[in-house]
């Protein structure tokens, strides 16, 4: 106990000297997987052993996970040798950024690629990929299985790519003890513009992850693939193709070029942009959070300011010279992303326009730190005021 006693003193030591010094921070391993200097600031009695790395040929090996040019920190965990027998369930599952596994495989759908070379040559897959959250909240690469894939070294490793850089989870607990998790996931590689050949997946596979592309071989791949945006995220083709009729509560095109460059992180922009609001929306809204989201690590009230600083009066209105107040009422979601729910004009005259910007601008809002309820991360209701031309009105 008292060897564990001075190894973590000397840890915090090393991490508060990083800390407070200019230089930039080395880069932190934990169990093999980069961590954050908070992270190891928080780090326990589960601290086994910390080695520090400043000789080139030493941190050579960690060069593909992130700068190394001040040096590695190693830290392993007790038990993080252990094998244990992940449970399929727990008491209490494990969390992912304040959500569970629908909240990760959104994550997943954003950061995953569809692999160049697969798609020139035509090649589709569904990978099924095993992972394990284990009791630190880490997911370690070498646990990760594809159990199914027909191309193991194409799709298979692009899905385990993705899957061991996640974020840390909140890990599972059973009897009050922390434990290891396994999921399953799977992922449909599909090219749009061939009948594809993927087989039909029965209930079990009902929560896959459908990836998108077109075929490489045409001219033109932007005249048929808008990006699409389903209550604020960034969906698949498939997905706005499942909605039901009674389920869509409106849909706007954005054809403008000057509004691409909001959405490029989304995919490619040429043809569009095609936001879909469902009737959803206004479900599983806390009315009673702890804490409200905040905006860009401030206040709630500094999304006013950024919101006035990206607002444009449509240029398709000048010569008209006329004005509009309305309430915006929208959603920051537990995963921090926004979505709007209405947008009342309340005074003046009401215009597409105007609702077009203000779509623009707020679904291009920078991701906020959701509101919580009894330290969970949970999807909050606000609203504001937007204002157009006169501020008498």
């Amino acid at each position: 106990m008292k060897r564990l006693l001075i190894t973590i003193i000397a840890l915090f030591a090393t991490v508060a000297t990083y800390a407070n010094s200019e230089v930039q921070q080395p880069l932190y391993i934990i169990n093999g997987k980069v961590a954050t200097i908070d992270e190891v600031k928080h780090l326990g009695e589960e601290l086994e052993s910390m080695t520090v790395l400043t000789n080139k040929k030493d941190i050579k090996e960690f060069e593909h996970l992130g700068d190394t040019s001040n040096g590695v920190i190693v830290i392993t965990l007790k038990n993080a040798e252990e094998e244990d027998m992940p449970f399929v369930y727990a008491d209490v599952m494990p969390q992912f950024m304040g959500g569970d596994l629908v909240a990760f495989r959104e994550w997943v759908m954003q950061n995953v690629r569809y692999p160049e070379a697969a798609m020139k040559e035509g090649k589709e897959d569904m990978v099924v990929a095993n992972f394990i959250v284990n009791r630190h909240g880490y997911i370690e690469y070498d646990r990760i299985m594809i159990l199914r894939s027909e191309y193991p070294d194409i799709f298979g490793e692009e899905v385990k790519r993705v899957i061991s850089t996640s974020p840390r989870w909140i890990p599972g607990f059973n009897n009050g003890h922390a434990v290891s998790v396994s999921f399953m996931l799977p992922i449909v590689f599909k090219l749009e513009s061939k009948q594809s050949k993927m087989p039909a997946t029965n209930g079990s596979m009902e929560n896959q992850i459908v990836i998108m592309a077109f075929d490489a071989d045409k001219e033109s791949v932007s005249d048929k693939n808008p990006v699409y945006i389903i209550d604020g995220v960034p969906s698949t083709m498939d997905q706005v193709n499942a909605l039901k009729p009674e389920e869509i509560k409106d849909v706007t095109v954005f054809k403008d070029p000057e509004m691409f460059s909001y959405y490029k992180d989304y995919g490619n922009v040429e043809d569009g942009v095609v936001i879909i609001r469902t009737n959803s929306l206004d479900k599983n809204i806390e009315n009673a959070p702890d804490t409200l989201p905040i905006f860009m690590n401030t206040s709630t009230e500094a999304f006013n300011s950024w919101l006035y600083d990206n607002l444009r009066y449509p240029e398709q209105l000048r010569d008209k010279n006329i004005a509009a107040h309305y309430v915006v009422k929208f959603k920051v979601d537990s995963a921090g992303y926004v979505a709007i729910m209405e947008i009342e004009c309340i005074k003046g005259t009401a215009h597409k326009s105007f609702e077009d910007e203000i779509m623009r601008v707020l679904l291009s809002s920078p991701r906020w730190t959701p509101g919580m309820k009894n330290g969970k991360a949970v999807s909050c209701r606000l609203s504001l005021p937007v204002v157009f031309g006169s501020k008498d009105i």
